[in-house]
């Protein structure tokens, strides 16, 4: 189930993910364009086989796959950022599982547009690292197991790289 809490003790986030996936009429949906990696149920749009991504359909029908997300929630403050189409949905979601007072603040508490403010930029970094940067690691640990079979071992003194400078 990506994207789901590391925490879900009420099964709400859970639960949200059926639903999606009930929608789409798939527990294994993407993103039909070819080329797109989108797998996240709420990124997706449309029901199977006719699947979308929200950057896709946005582009289909002529509007721009980027959208304003209000990091605090609405309700606590006008300020937005820009965001890819698909990751505004995976934010949404995630701005459903704050607790419903700091999300609507309807008091205007500074504590509570405080606490929204630190969520909002806390969910905006589990989306760099999660959908940007995750599979970096990986990556470097393959490319190094690669250079290392290929070049051998201390392969960076081979080719002459001083990573320190």
């Amino acid at each position: 189930m990506s994207g789901l809490r590391v925490s879900d003790p009420d099964g709400e986030a859970a639960r949200r993910f059926e639903e999606q996936a009930r929608r789409l009429g798939t527990r294994t949906p993407r993103c039909r364009k070819p080329g797109c990696r989108e797998r996240n149920p709420f990124a997706l749009t449309g029901a199977e086989p006719d699947i979308l991504c929200y950057e896709h359909r946005a582009e289909l029908a002529g509007r721009s796959w980027v959208e304003a997300h209000h990091v605090a929630g609405r309700h606590n403050d006008p300020t937005v950022v820009m965001v890819p189409a698909n990751e505004h949905r995976l934010l949404n979601d995630r701005q459903r599982d704050w607790p419903q007072a700091t999300l609507r603040n309807p008091g205007g508490s500074p504590l509570l547009r405080g606490a929204a403010t630190l969520r909002g930029w806390l969910d905006v970094l589990w989306l760099i690292l999660t959908r940007l940067v995750a599979w970096i690691p990986a990556a470097l640990e393959e490319l190094d197991r690669l250079l290392t079979e290929t070049v051998g071992s201390r392969w960076w003194e081979r080719l002459g790289w001083n990573p320190a400078g």
